[in-house]
């Protein structure tokens, strides 16, 4: 059956073609759409997921990740007291704006840490390629990530600066670290963070971030916490699930990617039906001999099957790679799309189901095709 199917479909170079086109670009759209949606989520929570803390906690009338509104210092010191916890860390989020060489302006989100001599913060930079990242405890400094160089303007470290008026040196910068929101990310040490955010006043913190005491469960802790008024403790994981959530249902962002991936599925669905169909309107007396020798409809429709798997599997192989380059060159572009091994082999499961729900026409046209018909004049 494999080797008729085959013959069938070389017999008309030009539709096997064209079929294996539709296939390949609806493969391609379907990859890079949906890796685009991968890498747009993993960059609006990388910083939550790069973190070393057990809990986050903010405000619990918080929505957003990046739009959070700080609380007080007396906050930390309630949060870092409830039994449970080994160890509370500050962390101020907010927009600043970023002094250019060229002296504009451009609006940065401003990640302040705690910095402890001795002691890695449970939130620091990550990737670091340039410069020395110890030195952000210093006043002023700040570190950057090499993909901005293009917005910022600053391509070693050691550029003096301004944000908010305030003097900024970059002590290090960083690679693959973006905000989903576009604005450059700026880690700096929670005093500099404050220092550049007067417009908060007092002394400001967004999140807490908490280390849970081994001997503890995290639930409990987090349940000690949830209990405090006006706070909301979400495990990192949660945490994370919660921003993916928020930018993909509350923006449309997610229905936008997936759209675009369906209608990947009906254009490759079209072309393939289409080829089939006129193949099997072209083949139709063949079809019909072979059923008037004996041929049962079960083999017939092997055939037509083969026929739409073999475009299913070339129609793979081909937008596989397209895909692949098309994430090489978005790379260029800053963006980032997400191709996981996951991702391949449900790309392979929806193109094959493709391909066979395409062959249906086909295969009705030849279950209702009478034997008889082909000695017909």
């Amino acid at each position: 059956m494999w080797t008729l199917a085959r013959k069938l479909l070389l017999h008309d170079r030009l539709r096997f073609v064209v079929a294996i086109a539709g296939v390949s670009v609806s493969v391609m759209l379907v990859l890079v759409q949906v890796g685009l949606y991968y890498g747009f989520m993993d960059t609006a929570s990388s910083v939550i997921d790069a973190s070393k803390a057990d809990i986050w906690v903010g405000k619990r009338s918080n929505d957003s990740f990046e739009f959070a509104t700080p609380f007080d210092e007396r906050t930390y010191y309630k949060v870092a007291s409830v039994p449970g916890v080994e160890r509370a860390e500050r962390v101020l989020i907010n927009f600043a704006q970023f002094k250019l060489p060229d002296g504009g302006d451009l609006g940065a989100q401003v990640v302040g840490v705690e910095t402890v001599a001795g002691t890695r913060p449970l939130l620091a930079p990550w990737n670091v390629v340039e410069g020395d990242a110890q030195r952000l405890s210093q006043p002023g400094a700040i570190v950057i990530d090499k993909s901005e160089v293009g917005k910022l303007h600053i391509e070693h470290p050691g550029h003096i600066t301004e944000v908010s008026g305030v003097r900024a040196e970059v002590v290090a910068m960083t690679s693959g670290i973006r905000s989903f929101t576009t604005s450059p990310i700026v880690f700096t040490d929670l005093r500099t963070a404050r220092s550049f955010l007067p417009q908060l006043g007092g002394e400001p913190v967004t999140y807490v971030l908490v280390k849970v005491s081994a001997s503890e469960q995290i639930a409990d802790v987090q349940a000690r916490i949830n209990a405090l008024p006006h706070l909301a403790a979400y495990t990192t994981e949660q945490m994370s699930m919660r921003t993916r959530d928020y930018w993909s249902t509350r923006t449309g962002v997610g229905a936008g990617f997936f759209t675009t991936a369906v209608l990947g599925v009906i254009v490759g669905f079209v072309v393939v039906g289409q080829i089939l169909y006129s193949g099997t309107l072209q083949y139709i007396r063949e079809y019909g001999t072979l059923k008037a020798m004996g041929a049962k409809n079960s083999a017939v429709v092997k055939v037509i099957l083969s026929q739409a798997m073999i475009s299913a599997a070339l129609g793979f192989v081909v937008g596989a790679p397209l895909a692949m380059g098309m994430r090489a060159a978005m790379k260029g572009a800053n963006l980032t799309v997400a191709l996981s091994p996951q991702l391949y082999v449900a790309t392979l499961v929806i193109t094959a189901v493709m391909c066979a729900f395409a062959a249906l026409l086909s295969i009705v046209k030849v279950l209702r095709l009478d034997p008889a018909s082909v000695f017909k004049a």
